[in-house]
C-alpha cells in the first residue's frame, strides 16, 4: 500500500533541500575553534578558504555540521582527545545539525555533516549527491515507550502519540511500527509536536499515551512509569522493524564533489573517527562520559555515562557500513515511501577512506 502522507513529506523534505541547495542555508553557528575565513567564491566551504593543505605545518580547517547526541560520540571523542589534532585537522563543530547542518553543507558553510541517512537519500534522489564516508552505530538505537496501561503497539489505536517532526528518521519509524501493527498513521492516531525532551513528562502527566525515544534516554527515566513496546536493541523487534540487526544508519557525510576534489582530507576524518571509536571501546564508560562532555555541556556527566552504557554495544568499532546493511536502510526506507528507488550502495557509500585505514594501521 502507497503511504500517501509520507510521499508527501518526503516531497516537502526534498523541496526544501533543493531551495537551501541552491538559495543558500540559513546561518550557522560554530564552536570549537576560532580563527577567520578569506573571501572567496561563496559556495566555497567556508573553512576551506583558508589552510586548505597542511603542507606547511599549519591544520586543515574544516567544519562537521552537528547532533548534540551521545549517538555521535566517536565525534566528540576525536575532538577531546587529540585524534582530529594528529590528523591535521582543526574541526569547527557547526550547529544546527541534521536536516538543516545537512543543508549547509550542500550550500558550502562546512564540509561534512553528522546525518540520519534518510535527508542524505531523499536528496540523492533529487539529484543533490553525497557519500556516507563512516558510521557511527551499527544499527538504530530507536523505541516505542508507552503509559502503563498499554501493553502493545496494536492498542495505540486512537491514542495521542509523540514522534517527532513529520517526515524525521524517528516519524517514519514510528508510522512504520504502527503499520505493521495494522494501524494507519493518517486515520488511526493523533501524532503531537514537542520539544523531544519534554516527551517522557507529558507522558507521565497522561498528555501523551506514547512516544518515540532515543533508547540511552531511558537512563533519564527513574520518575516514569512506562512500558517499552519498542525496542530496537531486541533483536526480533530490529527484524521486525528495520529489517536487520545492521542497519548503519546514523552516520558522518559529506559531499560527492568533496570527497573526489579532498579525498585527503575526507581521509584525515575518518582515520580520527575509527581512532575515536577503537578509543571508545577500550575505555570505561565513565571515561568516554568525561571526554565527551566539554561538547555536550548541558548533559550531567553520570547520566552521559548511563546513556554510553547502554549504548556501548551499538557503536561502530570500525566505521564500516556493509551491503547488507546499506540494502536494509534502502528496503525499509522504500517501504515506508520516504524513498522511491532502490538507491545502489556505490552511489551514496564510500568506504574507500575506512579500508585505508585498515590496511594502513
Amino acid at each position: 500500500m502507497k503511504k500517501v502522507l509520507k510521499y508527501a513529506v518526503s516531497a516537502l523534505i526534498a523541496a526544501s533541500l533543493l531551495a537551501a541547495c541552491g538559495n543558500g542555508a540559513e546561518s550557522v553557528s560554530k564552536s570549537g575553534t576560532s580563527g577567520s575565513s578569506a573571501q572567496t567564491d561563496e559556495n566555497t566551504p567556508e573553512s576551506s578558504k583558508v589552510d586548505s593543505t597542511s603542507e606547511s605545518g599549519e591544520l586543515t580547517k574544516v567544519g562537521l555540521s552537528t547532533i548534540t547526541q551521545v549517538s555521535w560520540a566517536p565525534c566528540f571523542v576525536a575532538q577531546s582527545e587529540g585524534f582530529f589534532t594528529d590528523e591535521g585537522l582543526e574541526v569547527e563543530f557547526i550547529t544546527p545539525g541534521g536536516p538543516k547542518g545537512f543543508q549547509a553543507m550542500h550550500a558550502g558553510q562546512c564540509e561534512f555533516s553528522m546525518l540520519s541517512q534518510e535527508p542524505l537519500l531523499i536528496a540523492e534522489e533529487e539529484g543533490i549527491e553525497s557519500y556516507n564516508i563512516a558510521a557511527m552505530l551499527k544499527s538504530r538505537v530507536y523505541g516505542i515507550i508507552s503509559s502503563p496501561d498499554i501493553t502493545d503497539v496494536s492498542q495505540l489505536k486512537g491514542k495521542t502519540i509523540y514522534a517527532s517532526d513529520p517526515g524525521s528518521a524517528p516519524y517514519v519509524f514510528v508510522c512504520t511500527a504502527l503499520e505493521k501493527n495494522g494501524i494507519d498513521p493518517e486515520r488511526d492516531v493523533t501524532f503531537i509536536q514537542m520539544d523531544q525532551n519534554a516527551a517522557p513528562l507529558a507522558l507521565a502527566n497522561g498528555e501523551i499515551d506514547a512516544a518515540f525515544i532515543n533508547l540511552f534516554k531511558t537512563a533519564e527515566l527513574t520518575d516514569v512509569e512506562y512500558n517499552t513496546l519498542v525496542s530496537c536493541f531486541d533483536e526480533g523487534d530490529a527484524m521486525e522493524y528495520l529489517g536487520s540487526t545492521d542497519f548503519p544508519a546514523e552516520i558522518v557525510c559529506t559531499t560527492k564533489a568533496y570527497a573526489k576534489e579532498h579525498p585527503e582530507i575526507c581521509q584525515k576524518m575518518v582515520n580520527a573517527i575509527i581512532r575515536a571509536e577503537e578509543w571508545i571501546q577500550s575505555h570505561t564508560d565513565e571515561e568516554v562520559a568525561a571526554s565527551i562532555s566539554p561538547m555536550l555541556a548541558d548533559f550531567d556527566s553520570s547520566v552521559l555515562a548511563e546513556e554510553i552504557a547502554i549504548m556501548r554495544d551499538i557503536y561502530s568499532t570500525d566505521g564500516y557500513i556493509s551491503e547488507e546493511g546499506q540494502s536494509a536502510i534502502i528496503k525499509t526506507l522504500k517501504e515506508a515511501g520516504v524513498i522511491k528507488t532502490d538507491i545502489p550502495y556505490n552511489e551514496v557509500v564510500d568506504m574507500e577512506f575506512v579500508e585505508n585505514y585498515k590496511e594502513n594501521k
